[in-house]
C-alpha cells in the first residue's frame, strides 16, 4: 500500500471534516459528546489556509490528515485523523512525520485518550493533562504530551 501525502488545499476541508468526525466516532462516545464535538471537529477551509495541513492519501482517496500550528512560536500539532478502515497500516505515522519534518522545535499535543498510545509510539513524553469535562464524566482529562520534532 503506497500512502502519499501532500499539502491540504481548501478544496480538501469537507473530506477533511468527514474524516476527524467518522475517527472521533470510531472510539465509541456518547452522542452528546459528538454533537457538543461538531463544530471544533470541522476543519474549516480558512484553517487549512492559514495552517499547515496534510492530507494522506492511498490509491487517490484522502484517509487522513493532520494540521499544525504554530501560536506563540510553539508546535501544536492537531487534527490528526485517519479513516478507522484504515487504522493500523502507518498512515497516522507518516501525517505526524510529515508534521515533525516542519515542525519547529518541541511538538505539543493535547491528545484524545484514545489516541495517547499512538503517539507514545512515535516518540511523545506524556507531561501533564488537560481538564475536558463532559456531562457525565466530570473529571475526564485529555493528555498533554510533548514530542521532538
Amino acid at each position: 500500500m503506497k500512502i502519499e501525502i501532500r499539502r491540504a488545499t481548501s478544496s480538501d476541508s469537507e473530506r477533511a471534516t468527514e474524516l476527524a468526525r467518522k475517527a472521533k466516532a470510531h472510539w465509541g462516545y456518547p452522542a452528546e459528546w459528538l454533537a457538543s464535538w461538531r463544530d471544533g471537529l470541522a476543519i474549516t477551509a480558512d484553517e487549512i489556509d492559514k495552517h499547515p495541513t496534510f492530507v494522506a492519501s492511498v490509491e487517490g482517496e484522502v484517509v487522513g490528515v493532520c494540521q499544525l500550528r504554530e501560536p506563540d512560536g510553539r508546535s501544536v500539532l492537531e487534527h490528526v485523523w485517519v479513516d478507522p478502515s484504515v487504522h493500523g497500516r502507518g498512515i497516522g505515522r507518516a501525517l505526524v512525520e510529515k508534521a515533525k519534518s516542519i515542525a519547529q522545535g518541541l511538538i505539543v499535543i493535547i491528545a484524545d485518550p484514545s489516541a495517547e498510545p499512538f503517539y507514545m509510539k512515535l516518540g511523545a513524553r506524556r507531561v501533564g493533562q488537560v481538564p475536558a469535562p463532559m456531562p457525565g464524566a466530570p473529571a475526564r482529562a485529555l493528555p498533554l504530551l510533548e514530542m521532538d520534532a
